[in-house]
């Protein structure tokens, strides 16, 4: 079954004269509307308007132009159905073979613009999406397309096969318009349903697909990265390997990090946790300290800063293997100078990169959907409630430890002092494991717990871990508080004039 006639209809009009061309070489006939027929007028081209088959020109300021019998009759008519011919032909409509289209860009215009509902509307398409579906509805005898990036296949096709197009390309063309559809729906659905509540009865996310990753946390496992449509990344990777599932992770943590602070700020990223944590008069020695808190670990870690990386802190950061390097920016002696490293990631934050707001995950045959832990307001209204008040540099302590000890997994430890991180115990059973495995990196990498603070994402269950810390020389700590034992932990914090603050927030990460 050959094509015989054509309509197309399209906002984005890329591509569209050069397929419109290719159309009238084959003798087809083109229909078109408004503006996609004076583009393809002024090109040169001979088109038949719609309105001479509907017999009627647009109406309510183009709502209404293509919803008409003779349209739909056309394109949903089943060529091997005598009812359906014999229908159309009472009617005086025509057979139409091929309906190329595309839809007002409501997710450009309506949402990216923050249009106003009554503005918004204005980019709902009605009869595009129509007119399309019924297309691809009647696959077997008309061709829907709608994506422009297949316009060149399609010109392949109709080639190789002497305009008869085969059953296997006009199905997958068919998929390719529910696809749109579903996105396109999905996108005004979630504008209109905006709610003060964060949890809507139904939810919808329409994401692309923009890269195939190699494979997933293993080899054996397949992944890809898809994206919001319309939605900018915020980030680009100017060099190296393409990222893997587990670098993608991580990515998110190593420059969350540095972002909480004023000073230059240096995170390096070890499978989902900080390693590394250090501030500087400058990010060559944030880095350096950061490198302290774990010699060994940082090896293959992913790197993260909140300055531009100089020549300096590049010369540093080529000298060891690591995975990634994530800045807001590179200067370009120091991008010179990573590209000794062919493979090494490199990746630059834009000012207005903005980490999601809520999280997804499957689980138990559904899935479970929350707010992000983002908000540490806790650390404005700490309550001291031992003996000893902290002081200024303990106090300064306790928030950097706080701000890292969100970013570990639980039962999470972190021993810090005011301008690094110095020993890390997470994902333990028992919380008295992860102060066990802090202590004994902080030995290991040759540090000193002397006055340094202790920060625990949740309770302490028992007083062990506080006498366990003060042997090894830390002096404050902060915890959310909480548990029934309460008084008991305090009590043992006073044993030891250990300085200890409560939040009343914990920060459990699974």
């Amino acid at each position: 079954m050959k094509i015989k006639r054509a309509l197309l209809s399209v906002w984005n009009k890329d591509g569209i004269v050069e397929l419109a061309q290719f159309l009238a070489d084959q003798n087809i006939e083109i229909l078109s509307t408004g503006g996609t027929k004076k583009v393809l007028e002024k090109a040169g081209l001979d088109i038949t308007s719609i309105s001479f088959l509907t017999s009627s020109g647009a109406i309510m300021d183009g709502r209404v132009k293509t919803l008409h019998p003779k349209v739909f009759g056309g394109i949903l008519a089943d060529r091997e159905n005598p009812q359906h011919l014999n229908d159309l032909e009472d009617i005086h409509g025509l057979e139409i073979d091929l309906v190329v289209v595309n839809f007002y860009p409501f997710i450009q215009e309506a949402v990216e613009k923050k249009l106003g509902f009554k503005e918004a509307i204005e980019f709902i398409d009605i009869g595009g999406p129509s007119m399309i579906r019924a297309a691809a509805k009647n696959y077997h005898s008309v061709i829907p397309l709608c994506d422009i990036e297949l316009y060149s296949e399609f010109v392949e096709i109709f080639t190789y096969n002497d305009g008869v197009i085969p059953q296997d390309f006009r199905k997958k063309m068919a998929a390719s318009v529910f696809a749109m559809t579903s996105n396109y729906e999905t996108a005004i659905y979630n504008y209109f349903s905006v709610e003060d509540n964060e949890f809507p009865k139904n939810m919808n996310i329409n994401l692309g697909k923009l890269s195939e990753l190699r494979y997933g946390e293993n080899p054996h496992q397949q992944a890809a990265f898809y994206i919001q449509p319309g939605k900018p990344l915020g980030w680009q990777q100017h060099q190296g390997k393409q990222l893997s599932y587990n670098n993608y992770t991580d990515m998110e943590s190593a420059y969350a990090i540095p972002r909480e602070f004023n000073e230059s700020a240096c995170a390096i990223i070890k499978h989902a946790n900080p390693c590394g944590f250090g501030l500087g008069n400058n990010i060559k020695e944030a880095y350096e300290r950061a490198v302290s808190t774990d010699p060994v670990s940082y090896f293959g870690g992913i790197v993260g800063f909140n300055q531009e990386v100089d020549t300096e802190t590049a010369h540093a950061l080529v000298k060891p293997f690591l995975e990634c390097i994530i800045a807001p920016s590179f200067s370009k002696k120091a991008s010179e100078i990573l590209k000794q490293k062919k493979n090494l990631r490199i990746i630059s934050v834009s000012a207005d990169y903005n980490e999601a707001s809520s999280s997804i995950k499957s689980v138990a045959g559904g899935y479970l959907y929350q707010q992000k832990d983002a908000l540490q307001t806790e650390l404005n209204k700490l309550n001291f409630i031992t003996k000893r008040k902290p002081t200024d540099d303990e106090i300064t302590a306790m928030h950097l430890g706080w701000k890292l000890v969100r970013q570990v997994k639980s039962n999470a430890i972190v021993l810090a002092d005011k301008i690094q991180l110095l020993g890390v115990g997470a994902g333990q059973m028992s919380r008295i494991d992860s102060v066990k495995i802090a202590i004994q990196k902080v030995t290991e990498s040759g540090l000193n717990l002397h006055g340094s603070i202790m920060a625990s994402d949740a309770f302490f269950p028992f007083s062990d871990c506080v006498e366990l810390a003060a042997q090894a020389g830390v002096t404050a700590i902060i915890q959310p508080g909480g548990s029934i034992k309460d008084d008991k932990v305090i009590a043992t914090a006073n044993k030891f004039e250990i300085a200890m603050a409560f939040t009343g927030i914990r920060h459990f990460l699974h």
